[in-house]
């Protein structure tokens, strides 16, 4: 008995390790573009938008209004799932307890079977000007999502972005219009792990158990592990016909035709090659309803990856935001049916961002509350 509950507890705390190092399941998640805390608060509804450093993965078409350079180069973001926050405090209030109940330790595997854990750690570093900028998407996640059928939806591993884009305006500044070219690299582990798959997991004195089959080939982590690299292209367009009020109309193109991953090699070893990006169009409208004082209020509305397989009600975002100069901007959002929101605030050499917003994971967005991922993101910028 005293074994048994042991080998729970050595359970539950490989739960809450994988927790704080978790991202979100991606099997149903649209995913198109990620790396911005500031389009995030405003519900991810940015095509339109697209007026700082963001338009490289956003629309590219948006360095064309830029007004002035910028530049960040250590700008990290960590962002955490609230169901990894409730299952790291379940754990530790469980082992902190000391009472060593079997039933209570099962109840507590039970209450998070089939909810995502999510976090990760993503790098932006950019330089952007009025019409030309270049950067580094560094995105590092990992997830897991268990079953009750014995079974664990696991990714982890980093996605790298790399776009240098051009833009232009056109007609009086009214016709913004640009494009970039990317280097993509994709690496990790990408698999829903069955109880057949456990045997992965072995350790070596299992293995050696005796009456185990010398010849028998354990399969390895690394036979799951993906890598791969491939080029793509974005391009975009913003549209504004007069100045009242600034309403802008957004569309881009991001992975134009697809970005196909060619597999890489460690130590000898051949990688699968990671699934490839879809394409994805994007649309947008933005307007500036009020602006004065050094202040302004923007709307925007978008319809994300319209061209890709997945349900209407998580392709549809909308966005507020209320700023003051480059100082402040307070931002709210609809992101898949469900509140985003956050701020940014920069002075000189200091900036802080946070997000909230929610991914759905289901194929229909709110079909399951245990599919609902609400996250919460934190940037600081240092230095340059």
């Amino acid at each position: 008995m005293g074994q048994s509950l042991w080998n729970l507890r050595r359970m539950l705390l490989l739960t809450a390790g994988l927790t704080v190092a978790a991202g979100a399941a991606r099997a149903d998640e649209l995913h198109w573009t990620h790396f911005g805390l500031r389009p995030l608060s405003m519900g991810n509804a940015y095509v339109a938008v697209a007026d700082d450093y963001n338009a490289l993965f956003y629309n590219p078409a948006g360095l064309a209004r830029l007004k002035e350079w910028s530049g960040e180069f250590l700008n990290p973001s960590f962002e955490i799932s609230s169901n990894s926050v409730d299952t790291y405090n379940d754990v530790t209030s469980f082992l902190q307890s000391g009472s060593g109940s079997t039933t209570a330790a099962l109840d507590l595997l039970a209450k998070y079977t089939g909810k995502t854990q999510h976090a990760a750690l993503t790098l932006t570093p950019h330089l952007v000007f009025p019409g030309f900028g270049f950067g580094v998407g560094a995105d590092l996640e990992a997830s897991i999502v268990a079953h009750r059928e014995i079974s664990a939806d696991v990714n982890f591993g980093p996605t790298v972005i790399m776009p240098v884009a051009i833009a232009s305006n056109f007609f009086e500044d009214r016709l913004s219009v640009g494009g970039s070219i990317k280097a993509v690299v994709k690496g990790g582990i990408d698999h829903e792990f069955s109880i057949n798959d456990i045997k992965a997991f072995t350790s070596t004195a299992t293995q050696n158990a005796e009456g185990a089959d010398p010849n028998a080939k354990t399969a390895k982590i690394g036979d799951y592990v993906q890598g791969g690299f491939g080029f793509g292209a974005d391009v975009g367009l913003l549209f504004t016909p007069v100045k009242t009020m600034a309403p802008t109309l957004g569309v881009s193109i991001t992975d134009l035709g697809g970005t196909t991953f060619t597999k890489t090699n460690i130590s000898g070893t051949a990688l699968s090659a990671p699934a490839n990006r879809l394409p994805s169009v994007n649309t947008g409208v933005s307007i500036k309803p009020f602006e004065g004082g050094g202040m302004y209020v923007r709307t925007s509305i978008d319809a994300d990856a319209v061209n890709q397989p997945e349900h209407f009600s998580k392709k549809f975002n909308l966005g507020a935001e209320w700023g003051y100069g480059t100082i402040i901007k307070l931002d709210a959002g609809l992101h898949q049916g469900e509140l985003a929101g956050g701020f940014s605030f920069d002075v000189f050499l200091l900036s802080l961002r946070f997000a909230t917003y929610t991914e759905q994971l289901g194929t229909v967005a709110g079909e399951d509350d245990n599919l609902r991922d609400r996250r919460y993101a934190f940037q600081l910028k240092l230095l340059i």
